[in-house]
């Protein structure tokens, strides 16, 4: 049955009934190696990513979830974030990065209020859901008729996984992160393209470089520079997915005079080259080269 007043219930999932657009959708395949993906955020994009096969966590600012089969994470824009596989095998996922997205309700580019959780599981929603995307990715490599009904997938998968609110929700398991480890990471999150040592950090936040780098490696696992290093990692694969600059460009702007030493910290972290990298996400990508 079609619905007369269609426009009218497209405007109440979306402001003045104005679709969002889906940049691209990725399909990580499960049988390969994890490739890392240290924190990073966009700054005009959100996503939606639907685990298909496998377990890990999602972390997004301060918070952890776990993740398995059905899983929905849901992204905002310019929020930072992680996905990390329990296994040495990648999560199959499939990513779908949205722009113009107007909620009802909400900010621009954003599926969630402040305060709900970044994780939800799918339940009997997940056949369907995953066959949506998987249309998705196959229509998005076609035409220009198949792109725009991948485009059309997209808003209904927005409004499907909205509801998810009436299935149980995955609540972000409880941090024992004190205050201090908090202000020690929004500093390194403002500060990790600079030169920043131990001392300076003990110096802003009025404490010693010791408890900086105990407290924090105590909460996270990691120590600030190792911190440091994920971040400008991080922000270097969104550079090389998203522009054409080069890898000695790219150094430069994340912290590194050394274009060599960068390449070999890129490649110690992330199991590959940065120009490879490049190409590899390339061959998996489909829709604008934009992950901003």
């Amino acid at each position: 049955m079609l619905y007369p007043d269609t426009n009218c219930r497209i405007s109440t999932a979306f402001e003045r009934g104005q679709m969002p657009t889906m940049v691209y959708v990725n399909r990580q395949s499960h049988a390969r190696k994890t490739i890392q993906r240290p924190l990073h955020r966009h700054d005009s994009i959100c996503e939606l990513l639907l685990v298909y096969k496998g377990t890990g966590k999602y972390y997004v600012d301060g918070k952890s979830y776990p993740l398995s089969e059905g899983s929905v994470i849901y992204y905002n824009q310019g929020d930072l974030h992680e996905v990390v596989s329990e296994t040495e095998n990648e999560i199959g996922d499939y990513c779908i990065g949205i722009t113009n997205l107007h909620k009802r309700g909400l900010p621009p580019n954003c599926l969630t209020s402040p305060g709900e959780p970044s994780v939800r599981q799918s339940g009997h929603l997940f056949p369907m859901l995953r066959s949506m995307c998987e249309q998705m990715f196959e229509l998005e490599g076609t035409n220009t008729e198949g792109k725009l009904a991948a485009q059309l997938l997209c808003s209904a998968f927005i409004v499907l996984t909205s509801q998810l609110d009436s299935f149980p929700l995955i609540d972000a398991e409880k941090s024992e992160e004190e205050q201090m480890v908090l202000r020690i990471r929004n500093y390194l999150n403002e500060h990790f393209m600079e030169e920043v040592t131990l001392d300076m950090i003990g110096d802003a936040l009025g404490c010693s470089a010791t408890y900086v780098s105990h407290i924090f490696k105590k909460a996270t696992g990691r120590t600030p520079i190792q911190y440091i290093i994920r971040r400008r990692i991080g922000h270097a694969q969104t550079l090389l997915i998203s522009t054409d600059h080069s890898a000695t460009r790219i150094a430069s702007i994340v912290g590194y005079d050394n274009t060599n030493y960068f390449s070999t910290l890129f490649s110690k972290v992330v199991g590959m080259s940065p120009i490879r990298y490049r190409e590899f996400y390339k061959e998996e990508m489909k829709g604008i080269q934009d992950q901003s």
